[in-house]
């Protein structure tokens, strides 16, 4: 038996996947060395010229020669016997346990390095150990920062595992709306986010000794603001000694701090000139070869292509697990139907395929299913998005399948304030694609195939544009106005558009929660002590004055899962409308989403776990966005109690509080109706459709709140209620507009 497939991406035409004749471009994987911008035996260069002092490369015997590469032989401090052999077998092999030695000098000598090393190289689970292990973190704490809370949590598992102690204890982590550490935690990963929170309580972050800002290439937009903030306060605990620790004014020197900056590939020489020279070290790479294949031909339908390739080394190659690249949720989902619909039809005879998703949205056990060995006889195919990119190591994966393409939110600012957002797929970088590339060789030799061509490898862009230059920073600016700092005269890698600066100082000064002077007011501290955006802290402090606290946390929280509430299926959308119209309320979706929180809310108190699971099942409702909301809105009832709201106090069965609190919130996002159906924003004279998604989609209403623009052929606004004109003109910040 064979499966009837259509011409091959990457092959010639063919009947079945039996024996098929693969075309691909095979590019060394030495050239991909070649790419990394830095050269292991000699200077780094850049479009700016050379680094002065070329990168150390490290040795195992502690030697720090500038052209010598790593030493095989074995590191010279051994590892604790007490802890699990099998893991502390897998460290000692790891790349960068043979310059283990040379890495903890490097260490104590310098306040500032910059560390490169290759995918597999191990230096996100090593180095905050090898610091613990030898001393250098004092009494302080390490902190080891992610982009990416997936990542974050996986690592503090995996480092935890090593260690030999329970999570949460000595090792932790901390993300939005989950943390597990204690007061005996040394090394605590944490998303970037989290770690500039708590400038807000600890300007100085005096608990840390050491700050470890790892996948520093990625430029995230928090990540930048740390970078920034970390430059200072080293200033400030260190005194005024140089990056390489040296000076005689140390002023504060009884807790210093010292800063890793960590990454596969980076421009080095720019975070060096940054921290005025700091030390960039060097370590070599993967554990195995990998082979990389090109497309001979560029691929339209990259989902199409992706299943075909797979099938292609189900049926040809020898075992191993296949780690599939994909831009976002929909292809995701997509491709593991067909996948499927495929696997179902290979003979008996066959290895079997255990199919496991993997993306930012999925419910943090489910993602763990990717760790898991498969069963006997079974090839795991992993379709994840670009999560699976950095830092975390998937077991049994020799065949990576890369489309090329990502998704990337760009925030289009308005400068009458506000804008929206866009969710489009681009392709990628030749950074990330080197680090695809690499998950293949992390247990033994792999092979990556790249469904474009070598052509356009080459016309990628080096690196990803800085996502301060891409998105909303609301949110950023309110958090550096509660510790003193502007972000207008703050000392950047990357300065943002004047545009996107303008726009955020007037989104928070219509929401009250800066003065005409920029300066922050008390609305604005309450608002940031919310771990929201502002919009949606805004919210929460207006619904203290119309009594309806509880109501609105439900919605919130809600909002602020990161999966959908709703499960959409095309091929049941009679069931979907029908089941789902005894939530439906007249005012628009935010109640909506109300109703269903209060009857999931019954059927648990009523019901068993099973009967629970059922009931979302019938209602096409995903039961892993009600259970993240319920961890959601327990920590916001904290953060109620600490700013003085009672979470307790509800307005019943009334709607117009409710909607009147949404409102000071979203104030930005409101819209009139026009003659020809469509909707004209107060803020921004956008004109929008309502989503089809809403309750309010087919229904004609005077005036519209509304969660968030979003485009695609058409601007829609998507999470919309019905909301009084009476009450709109109340609102201060249309009246100070005005």
């Amino acid at each position: 038996m064979s499966v009837a497939v259509k011409k091959s991406p990457n092959f010639n035409e063919r009947k079945s996947f039996k024996r098929p004749r693969p075309s691909w471009t095979h590019s060394n994987d030495d050239e991909r060395r070649r790419k990394t911008p830095l050269r292991a035996n000699g200077p780094l260069q850049n479009g700016n010229g050379y680094h002065k002092s070329p990168p150390t490369v490290l040795s195992s015997t502690g030697s720090r020669n500038k052209a010598e590469q790593i030493s095989s032989s074995v590191p010279s401090s051994s590892i604790a016997s007490s802890k699990s052999s099998p893991l502390q077998e897998q460290r000692s092999k790891l790349p960068i346990a043979k310059g283990k030695d040379a890495l903890i000098q490097e260490f104590l000598e310098h306040d500032v390095t910059v560390l490169l090393g290759e995918t597999g190289s191990g230096k996100t689970t090593q180095v905050p150990q090898y610091l613990l292990e030898s001393g250098l973190a004092r009494d302080g704490m390490i902190a080891v920062t992610q982009p990416r809370r997936v990542a974050a949590t996986s690592l503090a598992s995996r480092v935890a595992a090593e260690q030999n102690v329970t999570l949460g204890t000595s090792v932790g982590y901390s993300v939005r709306f989950d943390e597990r550490f204690s007061p005996q935690t040394r090394i605590k990963y944490m998303t970037d986010g989290m770690i500039v929170r708590e400038l807000m309580s600890d300007p100085l972050l005096s608990k840390y000794s050491v700050i470890i800002v790892d996948e520093a290439h990625e430029r995230s937009l928090r990540t930048d603001i740390l970078i920034a903030n970390l430059k200072t306060i080293q200033r400030q605990r260190n005194g005024s000694q140089d990056v390489k620790g040296k000076g005689k004014n140390k002023v504060n020197a009884t807790n210093p701090l010292k800063i890793i900056i960590m990454s596969a590939t980076l421009d080095a020489e720019k975070f060096g000139r940054f921290f005025s020279g700091a030390k960039i070290l060097y370590v070599q790479g993967r554990q195995h070869p990998v082979k990389i294949y090109h497309s001979s031909q560029g691929q339209v339908d990259y989902v199409d292509a992706a299943m075909r390739t797979f099938f292609q080394i189900h049926t040809d190659y020898p075992p191993g697990d296949v780690l599939i690249f994909l831009p976002g949720q929909e292809d995701i989902e997509s491709l593991e139907k067909t996948i499927q619909i495929y696997v179902n039809q290979l003979p008996q005879d066959r290895m079997s395929v255990l199919i496991c998703p993997m993306y930012a949205a999925q419910a943090a056990g489910q993602n763990s299913k990717v760790f898991v060995a498969p069963p006997a006889n079974t090839r795991k195919c992993i379709l994840a998005t670009n999560i699976a990119e950095t830092s975390i190591t998937i077991p049994g994966v020799k065949y990576v399948i890369d489309t090329g393409k990502c998704k990337e939110k760009r925030y289009l600012a308005r400068n009458t304030g506000g804008g929206f957002d866009t969710l489009l797929t681009r392709d990628i970088t030749q950074s990330s694609a080197m680090q695809r590339a690499g998950r293949a060789g992390r247990e033994g030799a792999g092979h990556c195939f790249r469904l474009y061509t070598v052509e356009a490898f080459k016309a990628m862009p080096l690196s990803a544009e800085p996502e301060i230059m891409r998105c909303s920073l609301s949110s950023s600016l309110l958090q550096l106005k509660c510790i003193g700092q502007d972000l207008e005269t703050f000392e950047l890698m990357d300065q943002p558009a004047e545009e996107s600066m303008k726009s955020s100082l007037i989104v928070l000064y219509l929401l009250g929660a800066l003065s005409l002077e920029k300066e922050i007011t008390a609305l604005g501290r309450q608002m940031a002590a919310f771990p929201l955006e502002p919009i949606y802290g805004r919210a929460i402090v207006a619904s203290k004055e119309h009594g309806c606290t509880q109501e609105v946390l439900d919605i919130v929280s809600v909002l602020s899962a990161s999966s959908k509430l709703f499960v959409e299926s095309s091929e049941q959308r009679e069931a979907v409308s029908e089941a789902r119209r005894k939530f439906r309320h007249v005012c628009g979706d935010h109640l909506t989403i109300l109703n269903v929180v209060r009857a999931y809310q019954e059927i648990a108190r009523a019901e068993g776990k099973g009967n629970r699971k059922e009931w979302c099942r019938r209602h096409f409702l995903n039961e892993r966005a009600l259970l993240e909301a319920s961890d959601i809105r327990d920590q916001l009832r904290q953060t109620c109690e600490r700013v003085g709201i009672d979470h307790g106090v509800s307005c019943g069965d009334k709607d117009d509080p409710v909607i009147f609190s949404l409102g000071h919130g979203l104030v930005m996002n409101i819209a009139f109706l026009q003659p020809d159906g469509t909707y004209k924003q107060t803020i921004g004279q956008s004109i929008v459709k309502i989503h089809p998604s809403s309750v309010l989609c087919d229904k004609k209403i005077p005036a519209i709140v509304y969660d968030e623009l979003v485009y695609t052929n058409q601007i829609y606004a998507r999470g919309v209620s019905r909301i009084p004109k009476s009450f709109i003109v109340t609102l201060g910040a249309l009246k100070q507009q005005s």
